[in-house]
């Protein structure tokens, strides 16, 4: 296939001999890599798309510049009358020496005009970080053997630089490209999968995740039309639909992609995929001048997209899977031309912004935009740079405490720490891991897994490789994702999306779901082991007095919410106590609490 790079060259009709030389190799190629000891399909790694064909060896970045400030930014003792910084508050600024980029450009705000950001207990900043870092509620034994007086910008670094890390941004992504297998063939989403690791692993530039999410059927295949695939692109990494202008322009670089399907050849099962439809070229299969305007872009300079046919097109398509990598490059042009704006960059500080603290900050404060932006550019365009520099600034590392009478009316958000809802998978995945359960998994790569099961004994092998878990029977164990589902995760981006909400149903799924695990009401043979819940050498079945009562509301706390027991929950705990009955085994107490504690709002907000 012939890469036209928008020069045109006279042809005749007729196969030149340097074009025939280019496909005589073409086809050696092709015959050569068929006959690879590789298999046709490996249900363990089957991913097979553009990812495959870009990523480093080496990371962009094994540190990170700045970080938390040597000493926390104190107000400025002289600030401007008027509230605005001037020169004297600029001064104070830069002598104050920060670090951190984020604190740099919001110090004229802040502490430059005499305003403060609270400090946050160290407790409460490790139980925040494991959630947004890790994807999971770390219990105070945890917080004490891996992050209580570890320093901060280690600790990030260990985070950010963990597979945990990988999977979260991995789980994100997919949400915000909404892979869905019944509109995309799974094969290019575990691409698509891997395109995102390679980034969060350091090994790809954001940019250039973007320039092959451009092209990739993850996002050309779930629209029909060019002008929608434009918007598609647009929404995802700028934040904004296109103007019409740009929406007809950007067009003709998709009128290549078709929505079409192929039987596959060890599943035996129809599967959604994309072609290249050879546009813009004559009967020859050459570069037809008077067509060719069709795949031009002239808005942001000349770019033209046209692929001529070679022995792999039939019916004049050829199937992406049969792509070289200078195609797939050219493809990409939508991708190439929208990371020149400042916008694609903006949007994902943005977006940072939002999953750290909570609230548009880039709307908020837009000068918080620019520096860091040049700190990402430092970094390569390792976008774990601007993770790390949102979580080690004092907007994140800020107490979302407020004592009665120790913060002012409606203060600004960015002068209180965050406080978010916990994602459903975070809320489930915690309450497992304490409780000692396991209920199987979701794997966003294989959203409708049921299908795959009952189409051959390769699609049984698809799901085994997969997160999903079969049970004994072999039945593909669906609890953990209808509960998720009900909650507002796992999403099948098909029938359901990611949402948050507080609502009946979900307190009702919540609290259904702690009762079976907790068993309050002690049913035979229910819930999860005593042991798991009561302090270690706890015998469950002597009574329980008030000594042991706050003993097992003590240790239920650090377990479930990372902090001692407050004096006044240890006092509730004595009071529930005498009303848990005259005689009340150790275990029938623990069960109770542990409902209560795990039904909380403190399970569901950090």
């Amino acid at each position: 296939m012939k890469i036209h790079d928008g020069n045109l060259t006279p042809s005749n009709g007729n196969l030149a001999p340097a074009r025939l030389a280019r496909l005589a190799l073409a086809f050696l190629t092709l015959t050569l890599i068929s006959c690879k000891d590789e298999p046709l399909f490996d249900p363990a790694t089957p991913a097979r798309g553009p990812g495959q064909f870009v990523g480093r060896d080496v990371p962009l970045n094994q540190d990170f510049s700045g970080g938390v400030s040597s000493s926390r930014p104190t107000a400025n003792p002289n600030p401007p009358s008027d509230g605005r910084c001037d020169a004297d508050c600029q001064r104070y600024c830069d002598n104050l020496e920060l670090a951190n980029p984020l604190d740099r450009a919001l110090c004229p705000t802040l502490w430059g005009v005499g305003r403060e950001t609270r400090p946050v207990d160290e407790i409460e900043l490790c139980r925040r970080l494991y959630a947004d870092l890790a994807g999971y509620l770390p219990s105070l034994y945890e917080i004490e053997r891996s992050c209580i007086g570890v320093d901060k910008d280690v600790l990030v670094k260990r985070l950010i630089f963990s597979e945990d890390f990988v999977r979260k941004q991995r789980q994100r992504w997919a949400d915000r490209l909404q892979y869905n297998d019944q509109t995309v063939n799974f094969e290019r989403i575990y691409d698509a999968d891997d395109v995102v690791t390679k980034t969060y692993r350091g090994l790809l530039r954001y940019d250039e995740m973007v320039h092959v999410m451009s092209a990739h059927p993850v996002l050309t295949r779930r629209f029909d039309s060019p002008g929608d695939r434009v918007e598609a692109l647009f929404t995802t990494f700028l934040g904004r639909p296109p103007y019409e202008n740009e929406r007809a322009d950007l067009a003709k670089l998709y009128v290549l992609f078709y929505n079409g399907e192929f039987v596959h050849p060890v599943l035996g099962a129809r599967v959604p995929d994309s072609y290249i439809q050879h546009s813009c070229v004559n009967e020859e299969g050459n570069v037809d001048p008077n067509t060719q305007g069709a795949c031009t872009s002239i808005l942001f300079g000349y770019n033209a997209v046209i692929l001529e046919p070679d022995f792999r097109a039939i019916d004049n398509r050829t199937f992406v899977e049969n792509l070289t990598a200078d195609e797939w490059r050219l493809l990409q042009t939508p991708g190439r031309i929208i990371t020149t704006f400042e916008a694609a960059w903006e949007h994902a500080i943005a977006e940072i912004f939002r999953d750290y603290l909570g609230y548009d900050l880039a709307t908020l404060r837009s000068e918080s935009l620019a520096p860091m932006i040049a700190y990402l550019f430092e970094h390569h365009g390792d976008i774990r740079a601007a993770h790390y520099a949102v979580v080690t600034s004092q907007l994140y590392l800020q107490s979302a405490d407020c004592s009665e009478g120790s913060c002012e009316e409606d203060p600004p958000l960015y002068e209180i720490g965050p406080l978010k809802q916990i994602d459903a998978e975070v809320f489930l995945d915690s309450i497992l891991r304490f409780t000692g359960q396991t209920m199987g998994r979701c794997d966003f790569r294989l959203p409708t897994a049921m299908n795959w099961l009952e189409q051959s004994p390769a699609g049984v092998d698809l799901v085994h490789y997969s997160l999903w878990k079969l049970n004994e029977e072999g039945r593909l164990d669906r609890r953990y994702a209808e509960l998720a589902q009900t909650l507002g995760g796992c999403p099948d981006n098909q029938t359901s999306a990611r949402f948050r909400s507080i609502s009946i149903l979900n307190t009702a799924t919540q609290e259904s779901f702690v009762a079976s695990l907790c068993n309050p009401s002690m049913q035979p043979e229910s819930g999860v082991p005593a042991s798991n819940l009561l302090p270690a050498g706890m015998d469950p079945a002597l009574e329980a007095n008030e000594d042991d009562a706050e003993r097992i509301r003590d240790h239920q706390s650090r377990l479930f919410f990372a902090r001692p027991a407050s004096i006044e929950e240890l006092d509730e705990a004595r009071a529930a106590r005498e009303g848990c009955g005259h005689f009340c085994t150790r275990e029938e107490f623990a069960r109770a609490s542990c409902y209560a504690l795990l039904t909380s709002s403190e399970m569901l907000f950090y």
